[in-house]
């Protein structure tokens, strides 16, 4: 076990990630730096203040699209809860691919909702605990430890959350805050993507398989009697073995789509590869699921899924459900020991901008934490 990467934080990571890199200080190491020497911030120009007087809060806040200087940290009122509404303290916030895609504005598609929901403090895996109810609030009680997905409203990138109540499912007591936050968005595609997909002696490929979704679907499958193989970084080869592959690929020095095995399933968390290229290297009756991606990959998957379902290799996009059920389950399957989310840095606001920067350039192996 690895202590985490902030100094303060209360928590253990499982093996396969490195907090401590070579050369100049700078990205984790650097967070780390910060954090110990009890330095507000890396950075006085992150940092903006409002005249806020009671009721503040801090908050990770996106103006318009870039690749992390559009991102402050700012002192702001908190929200209050609305009808139908509970306001939580947030332990922990999971982040998600998607949020640095609002962040960027890439893929295209990421643009266009972005500005239809008009939201600018992202961050939706929301773990916290209950300090407000609104009206018409009668399931849940303040003080009581919640989970919830905030995705279409987010939010999680600061010290308080409103969402609806009916989003949120408590807390086991044997499921620590930093598991419970790397649950939401990521559980959720590796239950839609391996569940009721995958029988004893399948072979299924997971591409990405070293960030917050992959782990969890190598274990899953895995746990299916699969045989598991991974795609990812180099670096990122033993958050994968971990996780129960037993074949691991650097993406960056092999072509999966090259391999001459055949595989009964192959989960694509990034859509990197043409479809044509991806089918040859399906078994008989085998599924190419494509969970993210460009926007030209993802129209050619939806495209091939019209005629490809008439055929023997089948490609498709991964359809997740969105609601509390599937957070209740993976808890209970966290509490029981089935699966073990891989959380590979947790850092806290302070450093957060930094840290999506190296999620989104993929130097992070496993899930990123925050936690305020």
């Amino acid at each position: 076990m690895v202590v985490d990467a902030c100094g303060d934080v209360d928590h253990v990571i499982l093996p396969g990630s490195t907090f401590v890199r070579s050369g100049p200080v700078g990205g984790v190491q650097a967070r780390k730096l910060a954090l110990r020497s009890g330095r507000t911030a890396p950075d006085s120009a992150f940092w903006h203040r409002k005249g806020v007087k009671g009721g503040a809060m801090r908050a990770l806040v996106c103006s318009g699209f870039g690749f992390g200087e559009n991102l402050t940290l700012e002192v702001r009122q908190a929200p209050e809860p609305g009808p139908g509404e509970v306001r939580v303290r947030v332990l922990a916030c999971g982040a998600n691919a998607s949020d640095w895609e609002f962040v960027t504005g890439r893929p295209f598609y990421a643009r266009m909702s972005r500005w239809a929901s008009r939201r600018h403090v992202f961050g939706s895996d929301v773990l916290g605990v209950v300090d407000k109810l609104g009206e018409g609030c009668t399931r849940l009680r303040t003080g009581e430890r919640v989970l919830a997905d905030t995705f279409g409203t987010f939010g999680g990138f600061a010290e308080s959350c409103v969402a609806k109540e009916r989003q949120f499912v408590p807390v086991p007591g044997g499921v620590s805050d930093v598991f419970a936050a790397a649950l939401p968005q990521s559980g959720a595609i590796a239950l839609a993507g391996i569940r009721g997909r995958v029988a004893p002696g399948d072979r299924v490929l997971v591409n990405g398989g070293g960030g917050g979704s992959g782990p969890l679907a190598i274990q899953l499958a895995a746990a299916e009697g699969a045989e598991v193989w991974g795609v990812d970084t180099g670096a990122k080869a033993d958050v994968m073995r971990e996780a129960g592959a037993v074949r691991v690929l650097d993406f960056e020095r092999e072509d999966f789509t090259a391999l001459d095995d055949r595989f009964d399933l192959v989960l694509d968390l990034f859509g990197t590869r043409p479809i044509r290229r991806v089918r040859r290297v399906l078994a008989p009756g085998g599924q190419y699921l494509m969970v993210g991606g460009w926007m030209r990959a993802v129209i050619a998957a939806a495209l091939a899924s019209l005629w490809t379902r008439f055929t023997e290799r089948r490609v498709g996009l991964l359809l997740v459900p969105q609601g509390p059920e599937a957070l209740v389950e993976l808890l209970e399957m966290v509490a029981d020991g089935r699966i073990t989310p891989v959380v590979g840095e947790v850092t806290s606001l302070d450093c957060s901008r930094e840290a999506l920067i190296d999620m989104g350039a993929r130097r992070i192996g496993g899930k990123l934490v925050i936690v305020p």
